[in-house]
């Protein structure tokens, strides 16, 4: 009996021991290694949200930009563009000059009292492409051409032709459109305006 009883405490000792270490060996739940993060597909994303933080966080800051007071003042002194049609066409063979008829019209300065410029603009051609055309203004009210009003072109093709500043005398005057050539070629005269300018 004392045998059977000594064999068992043996075996039993033996039990506790291999159990003890058995949970020696394993490692304590509270030191086991973490799991490796699982990689980002996007691995810069969140380094250019970051930086485009930073970018409207800059901008943020800038002040608001004024125009220059020159720019403002330029603005102001601008100037409008009119113009005044002028009626009807004609053509004339003649070497000196010639009133082209139906291109009559009456202009009166009063009725743009701050004209600050005024420009005679015409299309015309010879009809041949034979020597050199020219057209001016003619004033018949006072019965003398339109000072620095006379324009001229070559060749057959219809050119538009700006005159330089011309003078225009006050008061409601008849204008007219007078045109010659060089050679024996006819000046053809398509459309014709006056170009005004008159500061705001």
């Amino acid at each position: 009996m004392k045998l059977l009883l000594a064999v068992f405490s043996a075996v039993l000792l033996c039990n506790l021991v291999w159990l003890n270490l058995t949970l020696l060996s394993k490692p304590s739940p509270s030191f086991l290694p973490l799991p490796s993060p699982i990689p980002s597909p996007f691995p810069d994303f969140q380094n250019q949200i970051n930086q485009l933080n930073s970018r409207l966080d800059l901008l943020e800051k800038i002040p608001t930009a004024t125009p220059p007071s020159s720019v403002i003042q330029k603005t102001k002194s601008s100037s409008q563009v009119a113009y005044v049609p002028i009626p009807g066409s004609g053509s004339t063979l003649s070497n000196t000059w010639a009133s082209l008829p139906g291109t009559e019209f009456y202009f009166n300065q009063a009725d743009f009292p701050n004209l600050k410029e005024a420009y005679f603009e015409a299309n015309f051609n010879l009809l041949n492409g034979n020597g050199q055309a020219f057209l001016r203004l003619f004033d018949v009210t006072h019965g003398i051409e339109i000072w620095n009003s006379e324009i001229s072109a070559i060749g057959q093709s219809s050119v538009a032709v700006v005159s330089p500043k011309i003078i225009l005398r006050p008061g409601n005057n008849l204008l007219r459109v007078q045109a010659k050539s060089l050679t024996a070629d006819t000046t053809v005269f398509h459309s014709g305006r006056l170009k005004l300018i008159i500061p705001n």
